[in-house]
């Protein structure tokens, strides 16, 4: 089954998704895809309780799990920015870890947004020439 592509292509890679939905089969990849994003609201939220609580070390943690997890799904950019906070909060770098507390609650909302359209319910599916 074909995926639709979301207009701003950025947020995902595409041949990853194809490869998820080839692979696991869109019943799957749906399941999952619920699954990620709990996983990842989750995440977000202990990131920045973690930094509210000026505990960079758990702050490191939660960035790498969601690390994981987005680059699973595909998601690059919510990915490349969890491993840039893993990176700070490693350093024990707090003002990098809260100057990327915005652009994570944005981009984890964006993502979520991008996925819904590729997988979306409706089964329909744009030709990536056409975004």
């Amino acid at each position: 089954m074909a995926l639709g592509t979301p207009a701003d292509t950025s947020l995902l890679d595409f041949a990853v998704l194809t490869r998820l939905n080839d692979d696991l089969g869109r019943e799957s990849v749906l399941e999952l895809m619920g699954l990620f994003r709990t996983e990842s609201e989750r995440r977000r939220h202990r990131i920045e309780t973690a930094v509210a609580a000026r505990d960079s070390a758990a702050a490191c943690h939660e960035a790498h799990a969601l690390k994981g997890s987005a680059l699973t799904f595909g998601a690059c950019l919510l990915g490349a920015l969890a491993f840039k906070m893993e990176q700070a909060g490693r350093r024990g770098d707090l003002e990098g870890l809260v100057s990327d507390l915005s652009e994570l609650a944005r981009l984890t909302v964006e993502t979520q947004a991008a996925l819904s359209r590729v997988f979306s319910a409706s089964g329909d599916h744009c030709d990536p020439e056409s975004s």
